[in-house]
């Protein structure tokens, strides 16, 4: 009996010391004298307030310890200190770092703390475009389509789509994604000391504004010099508000207001079926969903499996029918359909002039096989 007391005495301690623990064998909680408060905020570019940085660092020193976060999505952050005076810093590459001298923070108390990041010497400078291209993309969650030409010379991105994607391809909706292309012409020339661009992207017009990507330097070459930038985790069939930037050592540009822009929706093959057969000399009719406007071109692509490029036909319909040419080559081929429409406008978007805007909205879709069988010979 005593011997199972015993027992029974040990049980208890064990379960005692998981629920201390947690049951991971890490330390207990250990107390702190004064207790604990909170430092919250957010950081934000200084050339908008509505403006967010994700990933940007940030570090409160204080009492011999050094307390460290990175801000979430949105551009907020949260840290834990034990009751004290801090010195609190946020920083993130391209800009300048920014601190926040003597914070008190008190147990129990949630001090709230925003950064306002600089660029440069933190002002603006005369900027002088000529040029904006913009376009929407919405294609396949395996492409990068950044790295995807769209004209005939492309050889191998049905075939890698294929390779990251087997042959169960998509017959709905749904494994779709939209990137966001931008490109500035300057006329003559960007200012002395550009560095980069950057672009912020919100839902609402009223933000917050999400820096969502640091683009690479200005490219220069003659006649003209461009800055180019994009965003590849963007929504189909979603309107997005943006503030594109340019930036150096004077510091960051944006327009005056931000640029609307919508994602198109996403583009999905109804027939023929996967792995459709057909022979030289039937009728085929290919057949895909309306992206919902009359002034969508449709291209569909013909290629080899192994991506060698075969043909295309273009309609504003959304289907199209051909007859099997009675010399095709018997074996497996792959089809998909690209819409795309020109928004081109001219008008002002605040970069200092009025400047021509070609704004270009593409949807892409996942390919299809077809099987063309030999021909009876009759």
């Amino acid at each position: 009996m005593k011997y199972f007391k015993i027992l029974a005495l040990l049980l208890v301690l064990a379960i005692i010391g998981l629920g201390a623990n947690g049951g991971c064998g890490c330390p207990g909680p250990v107390p702190v004298s004064g207790g604990l408060g909170k430092i919250t905020g957010y950081v934000s570019s200084s050339v908008l307030v509505t403006t967010r940085i994700p990933g940007a660092t940030v570090i409160a020193t204080g009492g011999g310890k050094t307390y460290t976060t990175v801000t979430d999505d949105q551009g907020n952050y949260t840290l834990i200190v034990p009751a004290g005076t801090y010195n609190v810093s946020a920083s993130k590459e391209t800009f300048n770092t920014d601190t926040e001298s003597g914070v008190s923070v008190g147990a129990d108390e949630n001090k709230t703390v925003n950064f306002s990041l600089t660029t440069g010497s933190g002002g603006t400078t005369e900027i002088s475009v000529s040029d904006i291209l913009i376009s929407t993309i919405t294609h396949p969650s395996q492409f990068d389509i950044r790295n995807v030409r769209l004209d005939k010379d492309i050889k191998s991105s049905v075939k890698s789509l294929l390779d990251s994607y087997p042959i169960d391809i998509r017959v709905v909706g749904g494994d779709y994604k939209s990137t966001l292309i931008l490109r500035a012409t300057f006329a003559p020339s960007p200012p002395i000391g550009a560095q980069g661009s950057r672009i912020y992207v919100g839902t609402s017009p009223n933000g917050p504004f999400v820096l969502k990507t640091l683009g690479p330097g200005v490219i220069t070459s003659m006649p003209e010099s461009t800055a180019s930038n994009s965003v590849g985790t963007l929504a189909p069939n979603t309107t997005y508000y943006i503030y594109p930037s340019l930036y150096g050592t004077w510091g960051e540009n944006i327009p005056e207001d931000y640029m609307e822009v919508s994602t198109p929706d996403e583009l999905v093959l109804i027939n023929p079926d996967n792995n459709g057969v057909v022979s030289p000399g039937d009728e085929v009719t290919f057949e895909w969903t309306s992206l919902g406007e009359e002034s969508w071109l449709y291209y569909v692509e013909v290629r080899t499996e192994e991506g060698e490029y075969i043909g295309y036909f273009g309609t504003y319909d959304t289907s199209y029918t051909i007859t099997v040419p009675p010399e095709a080559q018997p074996g497996n081929y792959l089809w998909r359909v690209i819409g795309s429409r020109a928004l081109g406008e001219e008008g002002p978007v605040g970069l200092s002039r009025q400047m021509n805007i070609q704004y270009t909205q593409i949807s892409i879709s996942y390919p299809r096989r077809l099987v063309i069988e030999a021909g009876t010979g009759e």
